[in-house]
């Protein structure tokens, strides 16, 4: 029997004999971000400096690229780049240079239980509260880039406090509600039955203070004041490209590009993708085309 086919017949098990535990339990793994249990060394990327993050007990500080002035003496547009769930913020440092190519200073940061960050598991409010601080710490950002999971956090802490300043923002691989997350993984992972499901998200709802099902990007975004690209790879074998057209049907002012054969995690990194994003910002933000020295 393999360690994946034990996890699912423990989980079984427990969930047939103990619901309320099973469903705990499975809650637990479900909200782990550290597969493989281990935190990267706190050491500051190249070219980076430090920014605090000020009234956020889980997330202290993150990472900022260029100057806070441009050349002319005016503060230096900001971009805020938003890792996926189990990543951290290295996953999104190949769209550093296309962004500081047009005059933004980029910022960064680990979510709750991620990277640099304390803890193994999180909750979605979490990675929004932490996103919002961010947002708040850096006197908010031009223009928004967020991977999978994290669209769900930018579009949450958006729709907390809207930001008429926020020019687009930019979906990689989006997941657009956190529902259709849980029911795949709950189906292909651990093969759940749906009474220990309904535990989940009965645990989830007490962990975060709302439904599962007020994750939505769609729900959350409609009241966004700004252009939206949402950009997927058809085939992505993590979150079904699905998503992003139910977020392009869903929310008024979306661009939905396609980048196939890049997969979930490589699209950030493909030479199309970085272009995509870049000529959208160009496109839509307000001050572009400076580069910041």
């Amino acid at each position: 029997m393999t360690p994946l086919s034990l996890r699912r017949f423990a989980h079984a098990a427990v969930g047939a004999l103990a619901p309320g535990i099973g469903g705990r339990w499975a809650t637990d793994v479900f909200s782990r971000t550290r597969k493989l249990g281990v935190r990267p060394d706190n050491v500051l990327p190249l070219g980076a400096r430090r920014f605090a993050i000020e009234g956020n007990p889980d997330v202290r500080g993150g990472y900022l690229w260029g100057e806070d002035e441009g050349p002319d003496g005016a503060p230096a547009p900001t971009a805020l780049l938003v890792h996926g769930w189990g990543a951290d913020s290295s996953s999104m440092y190949s769209l550093i240079a296309p962004l500081r190519e047009l005059g933004y200073r980029v910022a960064a940061f680990d979510a709750p239980a991620h990277g640099v960050s304390e803890g193994k598991r999180a909750t979605m409010t979490q990675y929004t509260a932490a996103t919002r601080a961010a947002l708040d710490s850096l006197g908010g950002a031009r223009v928004i880039v967020a991977h999978s999971l994290g669209s769900i956090a930018a579009v949450a802490a958006l729709a907390l406090r809207p930001d008429p300043r926020v020019d687009c923002l930019a979906l990689v691989a989006p997941t657009c509600t956190l529902n259709a997350v849980l029911d795949t993984w709950a189906e292909h992972e651990l093969r759940l039955a749906r009474p220990v499901l309904d535990r989940i998200y009965r645990e989830l709802h007490r962990r975060n203070g709302v439904p599962v099902s007020h994750w939505d990007v769609v729900g959350l975004g409609r009241g966004l004041p700004c252009p939206v690209l949402a950009i997927h790879d058809p085939d992505d074998p993590v979150v079904p490209f699905h998503e992003a057209e139910v977020i392009a049907a869903g929310l008024p002012d979306v661009r939905l590009e396609r980048a196939t054969g890049r997969g979930h995690m490589g699209i950030l990194m493909s030479p199309e993708v970085k272009s995509a994003v870049s000529a959208f910002v160009a496109e839509h933000g307000s001050r572009t085309g400076e580069t910041i020295a």
